[in-house]
């Protein structure tokens, strides 16, 4: 694993920082939106209300075992960016 390049790294850096903020926005919006539906219930009485709230009900699990999997990718791609970088600084040195 000496052959490391440095648009490797930087590439796998990026990844997991563009993994973390769409984790970020997507938990943040995901409760923002249920929140906000759940508000509606006072206005909104109809079949589309209940429907859309199913709907929510539905993709939740999906949404939890989502960003449950990937917060371990997440510490997965940092540790090895810092390994990645480690090894080339050995090798340059």
């Amino acid at each position: 694993m000496t052959d490391v390049h440095v648009s490797d790294i930087e590439a796998l850096a990026d990844f997991r920082s563009h993994l973390a903020e769409f984790n970020r926005n997507l938990s943040e919006s995901f409760k923002t939106m249920r929140t906000h539906w759940r508000e509606l219930g006072e206005v909104w009485r109809d079949d589309m209300y209940l429907r859309f709230g199913e709907a929510l009900e539905e993709v939740t699990p999906g949404v939890d075992t989502y960003l449950a999997a990937t917060e371990g990718h997440e510490a997965y791609l940092l540790a090895l960016v810092e390994r990645l970088r480690a090894v080339r600084e050995l090798s340059a040195g």
